[in-house]
């Protein structure tokens, strides 16, 4: 008699799939600062020193603030002897007001931000 052999069987080619090794990536969002409306409103803001000096002590986190807002500081001395603070936007406001200021020969002097204020007490 003969002897059947068993055929072995065929293995099933199963396609390769696409393995996906990456991490999911994470967004980091910042928390988004809130701007007070006049800030946001208004290219310019203008303070005195005595007004800012003010400000300062019902608000501390009022310079933080101006720098989320604004991009530059002018600081001259008015006609009073008092320190004028100038808040602006953009470089844009700031370079003509600079030149008004030098051609009145007021003492001038312009930061960008981080803001501080110079002789409070």
């Amino acid at each position: 008699m003969f002897s059947f052999y068993h055929k072995k069987p065929k293995p099933k080619i199963i396609p390769p799939q696409k393995i996906d090794n990456k991490l999911p990536e994470k967004k980091i969002t910042l928390p988004q600062v809130k701007i007070p409306y006049h800030f946001q409103k208004n290219s310019i803001i203008t303070y005195s020193q005595s007004q800012i000096k003010k400000e300062l002590k019902k608000y501390p986190g009022l310079l933080k603030t101006l720098g989320h807002a604004y991009q530059y500081q002018v600081i001259f001395i008015g006609d009073n002897q008092e320190k004028q603070y100038w808040f602006c936007r953009n470089l844009e406001l700031v370079m003509p007001l600079l030149k008004y200021l030098n051609e009145q020969n007021w003492l001038v002097d312009w930061q960008e931000k981080p803001f501080y204020i110079r002789d409070i007490s």
